[in-house]
């Protein structure tokens, strides 16, 4: 890897530079800006660690024409021994991967360095693209979401009616729309209704009408949302959180098929087909009385369940592409490593594809534009981490010394392409350690009988 280090102190450039080639790489100085640009014209260089304030061109100066260099893609750190916090958002702004201040810790830069080497190999890293898929179209393609998507492209041309359960953001809504987009009806309306959200009286009023001066604060007439879906789809979100006495009127107006306003004797003929959503088993509240089993029948001709995102993983990374490409507005090159893509999958994702929505949304805000594991909230680098170990001691399993040091160094070794440096480095010992430690798993399988 090729490192740049610009600065005009000599001891700063002489430090920086013999740290980073203890580590193996490639390392050129550059005493100011113009130093800095012509070596730059020359080598493509991977990392760039360049002072602030220097004679001549600033560090802000230096980075401007890297980045309007089109060949140049190297990551770009600020340092400064006068940081401030407009310093610090200027630097953000104007491209800068990192921003750190002086005196440097070794520690630091080696580490950033050799977070800069791993986002480098072509093996651990996703490019993140605009998908061809529109918006609002079903994402995903394992067997669980096929079979979905198969049963609600059945169900569409018919008018049965059609509840779909699953856990709170699975994508129940997309599921209904989808209904509807497929049907004959896609030419008149969707109408959509969070029927948990709203008390008694204003979900009569929204989904019937009102006239004027039915209740309090009804100062006109008022068409209600079955009007509104006439010839279309009415979604009824949540409908099991409604109340009895709703439950009733609901199923009135199911029978009829006719809605009549509050405050109105008048009643007027709809024509609307009717899909349901609850994030709870319908038949089991049925069963319990909390849900009348007469307006179930009425509303589940058909029954579509939604898994949760956890026993879906095979749609995780194919959904965080997708949203991380949909955010990213900045018009830059994002990337994500392979294994904080691992880490995506190993988390239960409670909130399911929702709660990976808004947590991609954050990450394509926040990148420099490489995501890494560390950028990953805490909770899903913890799952991680745990899952990690679990493949290497499988849960109940006591292994021996010996074969835990066996599967920690093959694992490292694998990570790191079989570079015995990087593997020392990893593991936090010497060559001689590491060498010692592969002798040691040689000679011991060698003893094996045949």
């Amino acid at each position: 890897m090729q490192i740049l280090v610009v600065d005009d102190e000599e001891s700063i450039r002489n430090l920086m530079s013999e740290s980073l080639r203890d580590r193996g790489y490639e390392v050129s100085t550059a005493s100011n800006g113009k130093e800095a640009l012509d070596l730059a014209a020359e080598i493509d260089f991977d990392l760039v660690f360049c002072d602030v304030v220097m004679s001549g061109l600033t560090g802000f100066e230096i980075l401007k024409k890297f980045r309007e260099s089109a060949g140049s893609r190297a990551e770009f750190v600020l340092m400064t021994g006068q940081a401030s916090v407009e310093a610090a958002i200027d630097a953000v702004q104007t491209g800068a991967n990192d921003y750190i201040c002086k005196p440097l810790s070794i520690g630091t830069v080696r580490a950033m360095a050799s977070a800069v080497e791993q986002r480098l190999s072509p093996s651990k890293l996703i490019e993140v693209k605009q998908p061809a898929i529109p918006r609002g179209e079903i994402i995903g393609s394992s067997p669980a979401m096929i079979e979905v998507v198969k049963m609600a492209a059945r169900v569409a041309p018919t008018d049965l009616p059609v509840v779909i359960c699953g856990e709170s953001g699975t994508g129940k809504e997309l599921i209904a729309r989808l209904i509807h987009r497929k049907s004959a009806r896609a030419v008149r309306s969707f109408v959509a209704l969070n029927c948990g959200a709203l008390p008694d009286t204003l979900l009569e009023s929204e989904l019937f009408g009102h006239t004027r001066g039915a209740f309090t604060g009804a100062d006109g007439v008022r068409r209600g949302l079955f009007e509104e879906a006439d010839g279309g789809t009415l979604l009824l979100d949540e409908v099991t959180e409604t109340s009895a006495a709703f439950q009733v009127k609901l199923l009135r107006t199911l029978q009829e098929g006719e809605v009549r306003p509050l405050g109105s004797n008048a009643k007027k003929k709809v024509n609307v087909r009717i899909v349901s959503t609850t994030n709870r088993d319908p038949q089991a509240l049925a069963d319990s009385g909390s849900f009348r089993q007469d307006l179930l029948y009425r509303l589940q001709g058909l029954a579509i369940k939604l898994s949760p995102l956890r026993e879906r993983r095979a749609d995780i990374a194919t959904l965080a592409v997708s949203f991380l490409a949909s955010y990213n507005t900045t018009g830059r090159e994002l990337r994500i490593t392979a294994d904080a893509m691992l880490a995506l999958e190993a988390y239960g994702w409670p909130g399911n594809v929702r709660e990976l929505k808004h947590a991609m949304q954050r990450l394509a805000a926040l990148s420099k534009g490489v995501i890494r594991l560390e950028d990953l909230p805490g909770e899903i680098t913890v799952i991680s981490t745990s899952a990690l170990m679990n493949e290497i001691i499988p849960e109940g399993a006591l292994p021996t010394l010996g074969q835990l040091e066996s599967s920690y160094l093959l694992r490292v070794l694998s990570a790191v392409g079989g570079n015995k440096s990087r593997a020392a480095h990893v593991m936090g010992v010497d060559r001689k350690t590491l060498y010692r430690m592969i002798d040691r798993q040689v000679s011991g399988h060698a003893e094996q009988p045949k």
